[in-house]
């Protein structure tokens, strides 16, 4: 049994994987940051939901929030969680890394474009639809080559409410058509087909650029609404990060 953890901005992943498969999640929200023990906690229902007793088990983890960091690596030995790997520091991810400015690079991107490389075992380019969007890039032979970051759904959605006076904040779900009937599925519309088409059009100019040949695949939390309305997407990892954390654990 190993566990893995992925500290994203908005949220904290977990997952236990056995015999190389994810059998169970848990997601909290990074902030308010918790304590110690209120995250033991949560995590002790994960393992005990599994039957699994953590005392002696390892862990990986890797995170874009260091405040969460250590609070993270406590709960995990308030567990007795015997090893604890913190990539970007006890371990590297085994790719080759092109950014001109490497320590740049969160470690979550290099994690989800070592596991789709591992996968796919060709170029790829990863759009993740986190807090913030990323789209990555990935050779053959690899190498990280760089990527583009842009604002998240998330981000959007709160830049419209706090920066207008009358747009309202709404739920980010599906809209029922394109063109948007009243504002609060304009404002869906605008966000969900406005980012499909900013995935498609950087995709297109990266792979020509950059990676012709490469297999594109989605992750992050937006994935499933975002994926469906894009026409260069080929594969849907959700859980590509807490995959590639795995990949890595092992090596």
């Amino acid at each position: 049994m190993t566990l893995v953890v992925d500290i994203g901005n908005t949220t904290c992943n977990f997952g236990l994987f056995e015999e190389g498969r994810l059998r169970r999640r848990l997601v909290m929200p990074t902030h308010p940051i918790q304590t110690p023990r209120q995250v033991a906690a949560q995590v002790r229902q994960l393992a005990r939901a599994r039957r699994v007793r953590l005392e002696g088990a390892r862990a990986i983890l890797c995170s874009v929030v260091p405040r969460m960091s250590p609070v993270v690596i406590l709960a995990l030995r308030l567990l007795g969680v015997r090893e604890i790997k913190v990539v970007g520091k006890d371990v590297r991810v085994p790719l080759i890394n092109r950014y001109r400015l490497p320590k740049q690079v969160g470690q979550d991107r290099l994690v989800g474009a070592y596991a789709a490389w591992k996968r796919y075992r060709t170029a790829c380019i990863v759009a993740d639809f986190g807090t913030a969007i990323t789209i990555d890039v990935v050779t053959k032979a690899g190498e990280y080559v760089g990527g583009v970051i842009a604002p998240g759904l998330g981000i959007s959605l709160e830049a419209l409410a706090t920066r207008t006076a009358l747009l309202p904040k709404v739920e980010l779900k599906e809209p029922p058509e394109l063109l948007g009937r009243d504002t609060a599925n304009s404002i869906r519309s605008g966000l969900i087909y406005g980012c499909a088409a900013l995935c498609d059009g950087l995709v297109r100019q990266l792979k020509a650029k950059y990676a012709p040949q490469a297999t594109v695949v989605a992750t992050g939390g937006a994935s499933p609404l975002i994926a469906k309305h894009t026409t260069t997407i080929q594969h849907r990892r959700p859980h590509l990060i807490l995959d590639g954390l795995y990949l890595i654990s092992k090596i």
